[in-house]
């Protein structure tokens, strides 16, 4: 990740105009913490826009199943964020737009991100988050997509989501098949119009392109 995270410097360095970095991937990928040592490793001002904020809460879709099949089967499950319609993508869209014009933008507020302010005539802005694989058009200058097998992805949400977010064990594995599924049918191809693409299986950062 050392080696990767030297080679994003030196294409910042190597230019003067504004440059926008997309960081995108499932739940639990580790894209949270590579875009925070990237963030640590900058020696400029730079934004930072965490797209959770833009992904629609699931009380107001509690009611609502997405159909869909898999290996031939007609599947039905609650719609997760691996499908776009989870995502509040015109705001979005907006938002990355006001950066790129130079005007600063007052971040959604929510607890587990403050609001903030984000100043437009600032050289990098990086965009992280799920919703970030769902634009069109994307339009990014330099852009990492970060996955992992389901093992890993469960074994991080384990201790994530039961540890640091106090959820149910029984309620999080059964739903992680489901879960699977529509990252594989809806996320995971997006991988390839990113420019870099990670598989952090085991926890092993590996660079596939």
């Amino acid at each position: 990740m050392d080696n990767f995270i030297k080679k994003i410097k030196e294409k910042i360095d190597s230019v003067d105009e504004t440059i926008f970095i997309a960081i995108s991937g499932h739940g639990a990928a580790g894209k949270t913490s590579f875009a925070q040592k990237l963030c640590e490793e900058l020696k400029e001002p730079y934004n930072y826009l965490n797209t959770d904020s833009y992904i629609i809460e699931g009380k107001y879709l509690h009611n609502t199943l997405a159909s869909y099949k898999v290996d031939g089967q007609v599947s039905q499950y609650k719609i997760t964020a691996c499908m776009p319609i989870r995502h509040e993508l015109a705001s979005l869209e907006r938002d990355i737009q006001l950066l790129r014009n130079g005007d600063d933008l007052i971040t959604i507020d929510k607890p587990w991100d403050p609001q903030k302010i984000l100043k437009g005539r600032r050289k990098i802005t990086i965009v992280e988050g799920m919703s970030v694989a769902f634009l069109e058009p994307f339009d990014f200058d330099l852009s990492i997509y970060i996955y992992t097998d389901s093992e890993t992805e469960l074994r991080r949400r384990k201790i994530r989501d039961i540890g640091d977010r106090g959820r149910d064990l029984n309620t999080l594995i059964a739903a992680q098949e489901h879960r699977r599924h529509q990252y594989d049918l809806f996320m995971h191809p997006l991988k390839d119009k990113f420019e870099n693409i990670i598989d952090y299986s085991d926890d092993v950062f590996r660079v596939i392109k």
